[in-house]
């Protein structure tokens, strides 16, 4: 009951924010930048009817996620650890909260929830995008055929293995976020492990190999050949994640706030 209660208050500071704005912002970008890119004739990079009739959907709904996990999703973990962790830290917030009769624990799981729920909502609304450009870009190219059912099954796979593999690099930068105060070093961290991540995903699909695997990487590997257990990667991510939640929850709960 205790992380109940913490949960609603983080959700009663997320009002009004920007960082629930980009929930929104951030996947809008994305599907309505794909809409653009997609309908600009002959540039489609989509397959026409004479190439592989019907077979839009998925073509759409990768074109989409390979924009996101490249481009959006690491910033937008970026910035959301660090505008929920600095709802805190400005104006040393720290101090009053943890002289509250609460155990500290709660506080650092609850605000971990609330990204990954941010985090997986944008996703969501990513995925409804998919939807919006699928209806869309057939009246702004009638040579592109989606064709029906919608294969849904495939797509939200799709989209829940990008959050699951997203959640081991989103509890390293959540325990940046909270460890240092500054914004910049949150962010900066972010953007250098964004990068990083490009390259070690770009040299893994030269060779294989470990450089694939590092956390920044790993969502990338929805849209890569590699590797061929997704379900084991997923698992062992998932493993990794809890032990770094564990690790930063200690760190936050011995941490002396001045």
């Amino acid at each position: 009951m205790t992380l109940l209660r913490v949960l609603h208050a983080e959700a009663l500071k997320m009002k009004r924010t920007i960082a629930l704005k980009m929930v929104v912002l951030a996947p809008a970008v994305i599907f309505l930048l794909i809409l653009f890119m997609a309908s600009q004739v002959p540039f489609s990079m989509l397959r026409s009817r004479r190439d592989n009739a019907g077979n839009e959907w998925p073509a759409l709904a990768r074109s989409v996620l390979r924009f996101w996990v490249f481009l959006m999703m690491p910033l937008f973990i970026t910035l959301e650890t660090a505008l929920v962790a600095g709802l805190d830290h400005s104006d040393n917030q720290w101090k009053s909260l943890l002289a509250r009769p609460v155990p500290r624990w709660t506080l650092y799981v609850a605000k971990l929830i609330v990204v990954l729920a941010m985090t997986a909502i944008s996703v969501l609304v990513l995925l409804g995008g998919i939807l919006f450009d699928g209806l869309i870009l057939p009246r702004l190219q009638p040579e592109l055929v989606f064709g029906f059912p919608i294969p849904w099954a495939v797509i939200f796979r799709d989209g829940s293995r990008v959050v699951g593999l997203a959640f081991l690099a989103l509890t390293i930068q959540h325990w940046v976020s909270l460890r240092w105060r500054s914004f910049s070093i949150a962010v900066g961290t972010g953007i250098v492990t964004m990068v990083v991540g490009f390259f070690a995903f770009a040299a893994g699909q030269q060779v294989g190999g470990w450089p694939l695997y590092l956390p920044w990487a790993l969502p990338m590997l929805i849209l890569s050949r590699w590797p061929h257990n997704m379900e084991a990667v997923l698992l062992i991510s998932g493993a990794l994640g809890i032990v770094v939640v564990v690790v930063g929850c200690l760190d936050f709960c011995r941490r002396e706030v001045t």
